[in-house]
């Protein structure tokens, strides 16, 4: 049961940070008059120490044929002047950058990473605010029949709320329906809700479904009726807290009774 909602979630999840797949930009293709300017531009995203070591027979002018790079260029970065005499073991680098632009380039990707991570770390701390700021709705009043954590020998993703079939179940935020079907074994007439990029409410073995994918439902809105369908012992609401695909407690986000 838990394997195929972490399924439905991430689904939900990629499809959110796809965008729907939607681009304006088009596809063109390159003409092959202008392949050989491409190579040009492509070495200058060599390393400096990508380099052609000199042999018997070689030129500067075929060495640079032999890479895609022009002779000048390589004359330019290898500090050599007319006539471009070699010799037998010379390092030729191919880059056309200097040591020192490497250098530079280097000093700016490293700069890119840190900030990213800085970025990254900050990112994480709001969330976790905002995490520690969620309050939930109880979803229907009823004994808790079944707590939240391992049950025999598996875990028990979220809590069982004990009611009467047919009892109305109330959205425990705002949000949308990205989950209103039976199609997930075990949990029956399922609805899932998304209030936030990382903040999911699941709503199991219901009796009957009265929302659709979709549909943006308000805080204690009535969103289904309970039952027990799916694998179930008797009527409850199985009430489901995930960050992202990961189950939490809900009794950390619920009011105290």
């Amino acid at each position: 049961m838990a394997t195929a909602l972490n399924y439905v979630l991430s689904l939900c999840l990629i499809l959110l940070l796809s965008g729907c797949f939607h681009s304006k930009h088009r596809i063109h293709t390159i003409p092959y008059h202008k392949q050989s300017q491409i190579k040009y531009q492509n070495i200058h995203h060599y390393s400096s120490k990508t380099y052609h070591t000199v042999k018997k027979g070689d030129s500067l002018y075929s060495i640079g044929k032999k890479f895609g790079v022009p002779y000048r260029s390589l004359a330019r970065r290898n500090h050599l002047h007319y006539p471009y005499t070699i010799y037998i073991n010379q390092k030729i680098y191919l880059s056309t950058d200097s040591p020192n632009q490497d250098k530079n380039k280097h000093s700016k990707v490293s700069m890119k990473k840190h900030k990213s991570h800085i970025n990254a770390h900050i990112h994480a701390q709001k969330s976790r605010t905002q995490l520690r700021n969620i309050h939930l709705r109880w979803p229907v009043q009823g004994p808790i029949s079944s707590p939240f954590g391992k049950r025999g020998n598996r875990m028990h993703d979220g809590i069982d709320i004990a009611v009467k079939d047919g009892t109305p179940v109330h959205a425990a935020a705002s949000g949308t329906v990205v989950y209103s079907d039976a199609r997930l074994s075990g949990y029956g007439r399922l609805i899932i809700i998304r209030h936030s990029n990382q903040l999911f409410t699941a709503y199991a073995h219901n009796q009957q479904l009265l929302v659709k994918v979709g549909q943006h439902i308000k805080a204690g809105q009535v969103i289904s009726k309970s039952g027990h369908s799916g694998h179930s012992t008797g009527p409850h609401l199985h009430f489901e807290v995930r960050i992202q695909t990961t189950p939490v407690n809900p009794m950390n986000y619920l009011p105290k009774k």
